[in-house]
């Protein structure tokens, strides 16, 4: 994205929702599990909506994201959103589907490093904050109250976290891909493109919305259309890619709580991909002592967040 010339956020994000989001995950699906709409008509109506509405939830969570960075700076917002989208994500689907094994080792372990994983996602937001003392405080002061602009932030975290709890609900639509003939590692596929499209429906038609309020729409027509198509769509690829490699990791982790510790692992691992990539691009060079500290702790929090949940696989 930051390799994108003359065009504005909202154009990016529409070509990397189209392909991310759709196109690819059709493609993918489709070349991976036969009989694709056999499956779904095998399986009740309700099953099928209560995905479309997980992913259009899901979606909406994307955009009031945006806002929430917007409103209170990715400092405050970073935290809170990120925070709630690793414990929601993981939490939810444990208190509704494997309520017996909260009591126990293996559950007591794994809220454990769901809160670390939490601990380690402040600590790196701390270390935004320090590291662009100016940009991260920088927040709309016209957008009402500060309640208001924190309920946002915690809204658009738990509705970002209901795309691995639409996932949670698949195992009726995977065990009817299994019994049509799908292996066990591909089945999760199908629930992804259901939940992904409706997602990718309310990014566009957002993205369509931001074109036309800002008179931007001309602006995505031009000498750098195609290049910027291009980054779009390896955006799309990479992160489609990434999301069903994590169903393929549920799927092998298996067990009841394959869902949820895969989930903590997945967000864990993206935070300190992302931060260290930072790191790699030079973003944290010259930033102050105590930030590059803070970052350190942050990504230490992390790392031992990822050996507690996936030791409690063990238990």
């Amino acid at each position: 994205m930051t390799y994108t010339k003359k065009w504005e956020w909202e154009h990016t994000w529409s070509i990397f929702s189209l392909t991310g989001m759709i196109v690819f995950s059709w493609i993918f699906i489709l070349f991976t599990v036969p009989d694709l709409f056999t499956i779904y008509s095998s399986v009740s109506s309700k099953d099928i909506i209560v995905f479309i509405v997980f992913g259009t939830l899901w979606g909406v969570g994307g955009v009031l994201n945006g806002l929430a960075m917007h409103n209170l700076g990715m400092a405050l917002a970073y935290p809170i959103v990120m925070g709630t989208v690793a414990s929601l994500g993981a939490l939810i689907p444990l208190l509704v589907f494997f309520p017996a094994t909260i009591a126990t080792p293996q559950g007591i372990v794994l809220i454990l490093g769901t809160i670390l994983t939490v601990i380690g996602i402040i600590f790196c937001s701390r270390a935004y904050a320090r590291k662009e003392p100016d940009e991260a405080s920088t927040t709309a002061v016209d957008r009402g109250s500060l309640k208001a602009k924190l309920a946002l932030a915690v809204m658009a975290g738990v509705m970002s976290s209901l795309l691995n709890v639409g996932f949670a609900y698949s195992s009726g639509l995977i065990t009817a891909a299994v019994d049509s003939g799908v292996s066990a590692s591909l089945a999760t596929n199908v629930a992804w493109a259901l939940i992904l499209t409706s997602g990718g429906c309310v990014n566009i038609l957002y993205c369509l919305y931001l074109m036309i309020t800002r008179k931007t729409t001309k602006q995505f027509f031009g000498p750098e259309t195609l290049r910027n198509v291009g980054l779009g769509s390896i955006m799309g690829f990479l992160w489609c890619a990434g999301l069903y490699i994590y169903g393929f990791g549920v799927a092998k982790i298996g067990g009841s709580s394959g869902v949820v510790i895969g989930w903590v692992l997945f967000m864990t691992i993206i935070i300190i991909v992302g931060n260290l990539w930072g790191v790699w691009r030079g973003e944290w060079k010259d930033s102050p002592k105590e930030a590059r500290a803070l970052l350190n702790k942050g990504l230490i929090v992390l790392i031992a967040s990822i050996v507690i949940v996936a030791g409690s696989k063990l238990l």
